[in-house]
């Protein structure tokens, strides 16, 4: 996101929350709409992406417009999992 909407976002996530909504973004992508890519790429990218943070808030498209994202789901999955990561429903560390 463009720095120029950053304060935009903190004002809106006041309004969300005192609005009792949860706000919840991703913070870790494999880029797969931005170009095609091979599994390799998308991978690649999305261990940069999650490097050197906790929890992930992964972004992964679910159709075939650009690459084919689960293809590489699996090897995307094994690869967090080496790395520690629990996979988790959304509704276990939101607070409602």
């Amino acid at each position: 996101m463009s720095h120029i909407y950053t304060s935009q976002k903190k004002d809106a996530i006041k309004v969300l929350s005192s609005l009792d909504y949860v706000y919840v973004d991703w913070n870790c992508l494999n880029r797969d709409s931005e170009k095609k890519a091979t599994n390799a790429q998308l991978l690649n990218n999305l261990k940069k992406t999650a490097k050197n943070k906790g929890t992930l808030i992964i972004l992964m498209h679910d159709t075939a417009d650009v690459n084919k994202t689960y293809d590489v789901l699996k090897d995307s999955i094994s690869y967090l999992k080496s790395q520690g990561y629990e996979f988790s429903n959304f509704y276990d560390f939101i607070n409602l």
